[in-house]
This record gives C-alpha cells, structure tokens and sequence, in this order.
C-alpha cells in the first residue's frame, strides 16, 4: 500500500513539473531571439527565406515626389534588390540603423514606390527604398532586412549590411521597382 501513495506522489511531482516547465516557456521566453546575418554591397545575402543584394545608397536633402519634398535632415534612398526562396511575400520591415542604434523607418506620406514590395519564389525585383534620417547619421548607416515578425518561441533572422552612402545634391527620384531578367541582380 505504502508503495502506491510512493508511486502517485512521484507522478503528481512529475505532472507538476512539467506544467510549471511548460508554463515557463509559454510566458516568460525573452522575445526577439534571433541570428544576425551580416553581409556587404554587391553581394547576395540570405536571410531566413529573402535573398537580398544592395546595390548602393545615395542621400539628398531633396526628394522628387511629384513635387519637390526639403527635409530639415537627409534623404537615403537606398537600391536593393531582392527574392524569396520558397513563396511569394513582403518583408515585415526594412529599416536604417546609424552607429548610435538609433532605427529609421520609410517616412509616410510618399509614394508606396519607396516602400518594401512583393517578391517571390527566385524573382528578383530591383528597386529604391526611401528613408529620412538625420545628417549626422548619413557617414555611418546600416541597412537591417527583417523578413518576418519576431516571435517569442521561434528563432528569427536579421540581415544587417553597412552602407556606403553617395552625397548627391540633386533630388533623389524614386521609381517603381522592375522585374529582372534571369541571373540579374
């Protein structure tokens, strides 16, 4: 008799534990996990289920937006090109980091054609991606490729790729993005 109260008790502390383990996980895993992929222009990189190839960055106080747009700081239009591996999709952001960490965003109010667009399986779009940032980041930017949102119980991956970043004091003209031929980046 003595054995089966030995018995129950270890099972109930066993059930127990497991609850509380699985409870942990649910609740309390740190968000944001993720690896790092880090790469330079001209170069094809991949994250998760993008390839990604930045071409270069040129930064202006103007932009051509229909009209002439000033910023008080400076305009980064960055062009990229880019793919998935498996199935059609938009990255959930693309965003510019300066040396500080401080993250840039596209700014609203312009055309969607300098924002992040559709891409699919090995079809390759080419296209600008348009930010605003403060002159004293321009020297030293970092373009960051999240293809998907962080969640707390998988792992995700960031591409991160240091810009070279060309002066122009002419306006930046953003275009729509274009289909590339096979092999082209």
């Amino acid at each position: 008799m003595k054995r089966r109260w030995v018995v129950a008790g270890m099972a109930v502390i066993a059930l127990a534990a497991g609850a509380g383990a699985n409870a942990i996980d649910n609740h309390h895993l740190a968000t944001g996990w993720h690896t790092v992929v880090r790469g330079d222009e001209g170069v094809d990189v991949v994250a998760a289920n993008y390839q990604v190839h930045v071409h270069g960055a040129t930064a202006s106080p103007h932009v051509e937006d229909r009209e002439p747009v000033t910023s008080p700081g400076i305009f980064v239009l960055v062009d990229l090109s880019y793919a998935t591996t498996d199935a059609w999709g938009t990255p959930e952001e693309v965003m510019l980091m300066d040396a500080d960490g401080r993250e840039f965003t596209s700014p609203g109010g312009f055309s969607s054609a300098g924002r992040p667009w559709l891409a699919g399986p090995d079809i390759w779009y080419r296209g600008g991606l348009l930010f605003e940032v403060p002159a004293d980041a321009v020297d030293d930017l970092t373009l960051v490729f999240n293809p998907e949102r962080p969640h707390t119980l998988l792992p995700g991956t960031t591409a991160r790729i240091p810009l070279t970043v060309t002066p122009s004091s002419t306006p930046l003209m953003v275009e729509d993005r274009t289909v590339l031929a096979e092999g082209d980046r």
